[in-house]
């Protein structure tokens, strides 16, 4: 009689496939979700870089669709700036923690888990999506676990504008079409702390003043300046 139980190898890929909330069953190139959880350090070749690129791309088109459904009445400005915090690094590698992903990471025995880098957890994570991905040719084994994340994060990043990095999506808006930086001027106009427009910011560009803002501090204040500026510069591009 075939012995049909799962390998040792492939029940940790299932284990890992549930984490994401995903059913346990589920069938999927096991060896291609192997190479997905392989990090650089294990073997020189067959680990995750060639599908990060691809799950890269998957995510920017699950991000914005799942941010355009969510809220249809958000400026295309917003929605770029939440789709680039929802991608980042720094948030991938801690939804990957969230889930898990680094206990089924292979890596070579001197390197621990916990001591992999958060760009390097989130490439991990971007591979596995591709591994997904690569079963349907679409989103289908992707949103519906990965959805319910993106909302909960889009809705604390609207809910506290300055978490929102205006400041670094305008930098790397100004510098792609002329390799400047945009210059801020900020002042103190009620030196009181707590007041809620205690600074006033403006953002200038090529000798014009893009955006203004306020805020109980300069940081915020910026940010906001930044957050007009970002979409009064994205808007004149479909102009």
């Amino acid at each position: 009689m075939v012995d049909v139980r799962p390998s040792p190898s492939q029940q940790r890929l299932q284990q890992c496939l549930s984490k994401l909330g995903l059913p346990a069953d589920l069938q999927v190139n096991w060896q291609r979700l192997d190479q997905a959880l392989t990090h650089p350090s294990a073997q020189a070749s067959d680990h995750y870089e060639q599908l990060e690129l691809l799950g890269d791309a998957v995510l920017r088109l699950a991000a914005t669709e799942c941010l355009q459904e969510s809220f249809p009445q958000a400026s295309v400005g917003e929605l770029s700036v939440l789709r680039n915090e929802l991608i980042s690094d720094r948030n991938l590698a801690e939804l990957a923690s969230q889930l898990g992903l680094e206990t089924y990471l292979i890596t070579a025995p001197t390197l621990k888990p916990r001591a992999i880098p958060a760009p390097r957890l989130a490439d991990a994570f971007e591979a596995v999506v591709a591994v997904l991905y690569l079963e349907t040719r679409n989103l289908q084994l992707i949103r519906p676990w990965l959805d319910p994340h993106f909302q909960r994060l889009a809705q604390r990043l609207r809910q506290d504008p300055a978490r929102l990095n205006y400041k670094d999506a305008l930098q790397k808006l100004t510098q792609a079409r002329s390799r400047r930086l945009p210059d801020y001027h900020t002042t103190e106009q009620h030196p009181i702390d707590g007041h809620p427009h205690r600074y006033y910011a403006e953002v200038w560009y090529q000798a014009t003043c893009w955006g203004r803002g306020e805020g109980p501090t300069k940081k915020q204040a910026e940010q906001a300046a930044a957050a007009e500026a970002y979409q009064r510069l994205q808007a004149t591009a479909t102009e």
